[in-house]
């Protein structure tokens, strides 16, 4: 999908402390400045720290896109990617890949030197296994350019942190090797890694025009997930947030002793020997090659969709994680002085293999089995119309409905009944592209209408709704009223499927919300949520020890129904054709 956008010149930047860096400029005068580093990482499954001042040489070549994290192959939906033929394609290191991007509208025109514009920081999504802030769907340029357009000029940060084994495994051994550093905590790699970017816009966004006082933190799945995490922190280090399809129980919460059996499985798939002392395991384990340890994940995960979650460690957090019942009693800090949070009408889609093997009377059999309470679970199927008859299009078509209110818009309605002054939005506009579930809201396509890279490639009443997104985040980021709060008339922004408008909860009631309000009146949202994590996870599964891994070698992939195909990442499965398990 061609951008057919020119680069017309390289521009040059001072930035105080760090030195020269050398960027590019486009025929509208907008400006890129690809993987500046923003922290090291000193070692496997380890706490990332501060890039060293000044940069080698006192320059940076801003012209090349810095690394991606490695990451297994993938199966989520078909979305195609624009074309940016100025740069090369992101190489892959699990020890580089620590860096940002800048994106600059027309540059000021004032000279006093003081930061003038909104800063947006993306965090992306991909189940903390999979994605990059440097993928070409995020490419800052779009966005930076509408906002010129507007006359609300905005500067655009995408950030790429550590994900999969490399982001968050955890495991005594390691919380043990940490502390050897005096690292606290274990884990959460992938998150200690953004709040390092996110220390460092506010240390030097300056120096490319923009306002550390106005930053806005936007991320999307797990990047909603992150937004959350570091809302709880309360480290000041935006002052808006924007919640796209993701608060903390999507992704799930795992705890040190459940991430100790995905260490101790991850190790059993790599043939490291169990009569090795557990710290000449872990060694081991340091030395073992990315390509192998990134492979490993897949059939520990034993879903075609990958999903590792934060630990809940009591160091990155005060405290325990909130849970799928906790949210009723959300509140965001005082610092983060405005939130919008939203969803997509078939989240879960995207976790449609790991579901659709279900039939009627397994689905019952098992939601049974997780409530334990034989008359509240039969209420709960009740309420989804999920009974033991149903044909397989219908059990799959509840199950879908089923968890995508359990992970998503159940959670996102009780975080907005205690926080009414967010602003809600739905995203109901069906994908137009050539995939499994074209015609479907799916997870993660509001990323093209937010973004507005492919908006030319949109039918034309998709176009005007790319249009409104991109307008209503730009504004938000500027302080602006996107539209009006949830608590001035109980109404929703819905998109879609054709047009954009606001909504009153009874307007859109077909959406559930008496549902959701019957869950938690009946004390079953922690289990509902728990329920859907297994239907579409399979964290119970994941973590049980009594469950052996598979084999990791390409028929694993083939019968996890991943393709095995060239994907980002660099994953050379070719690898394992010749050496299998070793």
């Amino acid at each position: 999908m061609n951008m057919d956008v020119p680069v017309v010149a390289k521009v040059k930047l001072d930035v105080p402390s760090l030195g020269e860096i050398t960027g590019v400029c486009f025929y509208d005068q907008t400006c890129q400045y690809y993987g500046i580093p923003y922290a090291t990482v000193p070692g496997r499954f380890r706490r990332p720290q501060p890039s060293p001042k000044p940069w080698p040489n006192n320059r940076w070549d801003g012209t090349k896109l810095g690394a991606m994290c490695p990451q297994p192959p993938r199966d989520f939906m078909y979305i195609p990617n624009p074309e940016r033929p100025w740069v090369e394609p992101a190489p892959v290191s699990s020890t580089e890949c620590l860096n940002i991007n800048v994106s600059v509208p027309t540059p000021p025109s004032v000279s006093s030197g003081k930061p003038i514009y909104p800063v947006m920081v993306f965090v992306h999504g991909g189940a903390f296994v999979y994605g990059a802030g440097s993928a070409p769907i995020y490419d800052g340029r779009r966005l930076a350019e509408i906002s010129g357009n507007l006359n609300i000029p905005t500067i655009i940060v995408t950030i790429t942190y550590r994900v999969g084994v490399y982001g968050f495994l955890a495991s005594k051994e390691i919380k043990e090797y940490n502390a050897e550093f005096n690292e606290g905590g274990v884990g959460n790699y992938g998150l200690w890694d953004q709040i390092e970017a996110l220390r460092w816009v506010q240390e030097h966004i300056s120096a490319f025009g923009g306002d550390p006082a106005r930053v806005t933190f936007f991320g999307q799945s797990a990047g909603g997930v992150s937004a959350n995490v570091h809302m709880l922190r309360g480290e000041k280090l935006f002052t808006s947030a924007i919640v796209q399809s993701g608060l903390l129980p999507v992704c799930g919460v795992l705890s040190e002793s459940q991430y100790q059996v995905i260490y101790n499985k991850i190790l059993t798939v790599l043939g490291i020997p169990e009569d090795l002392s557990p710290r000449d395991r872990l060694r081991r384990l340091l030395e073992v090659d990315e390509t192998a340890l990134t492979a490993a994940l897949v059939p520990v995960g034993v879903i075609p969709v990958l999903t590792l979650s934060p630990c809940d460690d009591h160091y990155l957090i005060p405290g325990k994680m909130p849970s799928y019942s906790s949210y009723a009693d959300f509140k965001p800090p005082s610092w983060c002085e405005r939130v919008m949070i939203g969803d997509v009408g078939h989240e879960t889609l995207i976790w449609n293999k790991s579901f659709r093997g279900y039939d009627a009377a397994g689905l019952v059999k098992l939601t049974k089995s997780f409530v334990g309470d034989e008359e509240k679970a039969q209420k709960l199927l009740d309420l989804y119309h999920i009974h033991a008859g149903m044909d397989r299009n219908e059990t799959f078509y509840r199950a879908q409905k089923f968890t995508t209110d359990g992970l998503f818009l159940a959670v996102h309605w009780a975080a907005l009944k205690a926080n009414p002054g967010m602003y809600a939005y739905r995203f109901d506009v069906p994908s137009p592209f050539d995939c499994d579930f074209k015609d479907q809201p799916h997870h993660s396509l509001d990323n093209v209408f937010i973004w507005g890279l492919l908006k030319d490639v949109l039918p034309e009443k998709q176009q005007r709704i790319s249009e409104k997104m991109s307008e209503a985040w730009l504004r938000f980021a500027n302080g602006q009223e996107p539209w009006e709060r949830f608590d001035v008339s109980r109404s929703f922004m819905v998109f879609g499927p054709e047009s954009c408008g606001m909504r009153t909860v009874e307007e859109d009631a077909a959406r559930g919300y008496a549902i959701w309000d019957e869950i938690d009146r009946l004390g079953l949202m922690q289990k509902f949520g728990e329920l859907c994590d297994e239907l579409c996870m399979r964290h119970a599964e994941m973590c049980d020890p009594t469950i052996a891994p598979k084999a990791l070698e390409v028929g694993t992939f083939e019968e996890l129904g991943i393709s095995t195909g060239n994907q980002p990442g660099g994953l050379n499965l070719g690898f394992f054709r010749q050496n299998g398990t070793k």
